[in-house]
């Protein structure tokens, strides 16, 4: 009862502050041209891609060593690793690939 109290008064008392606010304006300092929201994107999209190939990898490798030596258990880990490691490397050079690009954008 008495913490309603308490949080009663103090929302009576700062709601006045909060109701007369002028609007917040951020500024950020970053640049809104169309090279710098790609690049932007380009990096938001590569960074939860190599997020995915990661969980994929240890995915594999939890299969390989949950395994117990079975052979079915052991090859799908393999391939499930593999794909993983060939999707980094399509990461590494569609990254490589889309910042050249955005920077001869930019020139």
């Amino acid at each position: 009862m008495m913490l309603q109290r308490l949080l009663a008064i103090a929302f009576l008392t700062f709601s006045p502050y909060f109701a007369s606010a002028a609007p917040l304006i951020v500024d950020t300092g970053v640049d809104s041209n169309v090279p710098t929201i790609l690049q932007g994107i380009v990096n938001v999209l590569l960074g939860w891609s190599g997020l995915a190939a990661t969980g994929l990898f240890l995915l594999g490798s939890i299969i390989m060593v949950g395994s117990g030596g079975e052979e079915a258990f052991l090859s799908a880990g393999k391939k499930i690793m593999k794909a993983a490691l060939i999707g980094f490397a399509l990461i590494l050079g569609s990254w490589l690939m889309l910042s050249t690009v955005i920077f001869f954008i930019s020139l």
